[in-house]
Formats: structure tokens, C-alpha cells, sequence
């Protein structure tokens, strides 16, 4: 009885090994995808077999592992809540545990973590999840007001019109000791200094469903029906060409934020800034694409690039 056991083991057995050797030969799945930044999708890993293999392609080169691998090297991103609730974890700079697994490299500058904080991290990576953690569950709340995908197409649509027409000012968040003043730049294109108020308009404007044509949006400019300045004091009534103040517009229980920053990192006065620079800060200024609001008492959190990572909408 023994011996018969025994040979249905081998028998098993050799079965088993024998099936493993056909299925090393068989290629495995191979899936790729885009993103700005080294990142793991859930809804892509998680179906793979444990051979199978992803490519992430991002700006900094490709990264190529299996379902496996992944798991063996990045044992705690599963059990995140980014990975599991948002279905995304994404590392703002690759980490050099990740570096194995990079194939395709065009430029690797700060590539882990330790090297982005430095040797005297005074927060640490624990810390960091949680806060990312935070920023996904305010991404996924039901709280955060729900913007139509649609209407953020349409304003991305009719801004990169404004871009293109030299008729149109550009408005730039810089020098908010002269907001609502207008200047026109060597180019010939009249440039408007606000402050944020712009933006909140366009964010209110947004959460109201509201999308407006470039002659609709050129005729209200011409009336001053656009809010550049928060409130209209003595001196926006003495100097400014623009002066109608936000009012009921503003978004008094929430706080404005983008998710690109952009500031021109420069001390040259508006004057002096090429056109392009110019155009560059005025896409990211008044895109909603680019914004995300949170309520006030946790306004704080939008200073915090972790956090603000976890806010892009993913197209």
C-alpha cells in the first residue's frame, strides 16, 4: 500500500514538473502603460498572473517587472490605501530599490527618496504614507465637490484659444501690490496682474457647470465683468484698469489650490518676462484642470506636495 502511494507521489510529481517546463516556454503577458512619474495601477497589476509583466513608461525612462517582482521588492505598496482605495500609488522621484527594474533610462536626477530629503529626513517615509493616504481619501470623498469632466474639457478647450489670440490679455498671478493694473508687454499683448482672484472666479465658475465662448469671455474683459481684485479699495480705484472685485464669487468656504506650481521662480519684474514664460504661467494660473479646492479648516494641506500629488486627475 505504501509503495503504491509512493508511486502516485512520483507520478504527481513528475506530472507537475513536466507542466512547468511547457508553461516556462509559453510567453508570458506583457502589459504597458504611461504615466508622469513612476506609479503601480491596481486595476492593471492586480489581474496579471505572478510571471506576467508591466512596463511603465515615464519621463525619466521605462520600468519593467512582473506581477512577482513587484511584490517582492514593493511588499508594503499593496496594502496601502493610495494602492488599494485609489487604485494608484505613484513615487514623486523613483526609488533605488526601483532602479533594477529600469530598462529604458533618459535621465535619473534625484532618483530615490533619501537623496530628494536628504540624510536628515525629519519626517520620515511612515509619515509621508499617511499624508499621501490623506490625499487620497480627499481625492475619493464625497466631499470634495464633483467637477464634470466635460466642462473641464471645454475650458481647456477655449483657454488654449485665449492663448492663441493676440487680441486677448494675459493675466498673471505676479506683483499683487499692482493687481488689477494692466500693462502691454514688448510683444504688443496687454498683460493683467491679479491675484488669485482670477482663478477662483474661473474654479467657481467651474463648479457651477458654467463654460463660455472666447468672444463671450473678450466682451465681459471689455466690460469689466471679470473679477481681478478681491476687493476694490482706494488704490485699485485710483491705478487699476480692471477693478471689479470677486464678491459673490469668491469660494468662502474653500481654499483654492494648484496642482502645478506657478510661480515664475524669477526676481525680473512682468515687464521683462519673455512672452512664453508668460503664457506658460497664464495656462497653469486659470486652467481648472490645474486646480483642486479644500475646505478651509484643512486648507493647510494644499502647501503640501504629497498631498497635492494625490489631487491630479487622471486623464
Amino acid at each position: 500500500m505504501t509503495f503504491v502511494f509512493y508511486f502516485d507521489w512520483l507520478i504527481i510529481r513528475d506530472f507537475y514538473v513536466n507542466l512547468q517546463k511547457i508553461t516556462d516556454n509559453f510567453p508570458m503577458k506583457v502589459v504597458e502603460y504611461e504615466f508622469s512619474r513612476l506609479c503601480f495601477k491596481a486595476d492593471v497589476i492586480e489581474p496579471l498572473g505572478d510571471n506576467d509583466t508591466f512596463i511603465v513608461h515615464t519621463p525619466e525612462g521605462s520600468f519593467r517587472m512582473t506581477k512577482s517582482d513587484f511584490y517582492r521588492v514593493f511588499p508594503k505598496v499593496p496594502k496601502t490605501k493610495s494602492y488599494q482605495e485609489g487604485r494608484l500609488y505613484s513615487c514623486k522621484y523613483p526609488p533605488k530599490r526601483a532602479l533594477q527594474f529600469l530598462i529604458d533610462s533618459t535621465c535619473i536626477s534625484g532618483a530615490n527618496e533619501k537623496e530628494q530629503y536628504g540624510k536628515n529626513d525629519l519626517i520620515g517615509e511612515e509619515i509621508r504614507e499617511k499624508i499621501r493616504e490623506i490625499g487620497v481619501l480627499w481625492h475619493t470623498s464625497e466631499h470634495n465637490p464633483s467637477i464634470d469632466e466635460q466642462v473641464l474639457l471645454n475650458w481647456d478647450r477655449v483657454l488654449q484659444e485665449w492663448i492663441q489670440d493676440d487680441t486677448m490679455p494675459l493675466i498673471v498671478r505676479k506683483e499683487t501690490n499692482r493687481k488689477g493694473q494692466s500693462f502691454i508687454h514688448s510683444c504688443g499683448r496687454e498683460v493683467i496682474i491679479s491675484d488669485n482672484t482670477f482663478a477662483i472666479w474661473v474654479y467657481w465658475r467651474v463648479m457651477k457647470g458654467e463654460v463660455y465662448t472666447l468672444p463671450e469671455l473678450k466682451e465681459m474683459l471689455y466690460r469689466n465683468k471679470i473679477p481681478m481684485v478681491f476687493m476694490q479699495t482706494n488704490d485699485v480705484k485710483e491705478k487699476a484698469k480692471y477693478t471689479k472685485p470677486l464678491g459673490s464669487y469668491s469660494l468662502p468656504e474653500w481654499k483654492l489650490c494648484h496642482i502645478e506650481p506657478i510661480g515664475f521662480n524669477t526676481n525680473k519684474s512682468i515687464e521683462d518676462l519673455d512672452v512664453d514664460s508668460i503664457k506658460e504661467h497664464f495656462m497653469k494660473y486659470a486652467n481648472p484642470n490645474n486646480m483642486f479646492v479644500l475646505p478651509k479648516e484643512i486648507g493647510d494641506l494644499g502647501e503640501i506636495s504629497i498631498f497635492i500629488d494625490e489631487q491630479r486627475r487622471i486623464r
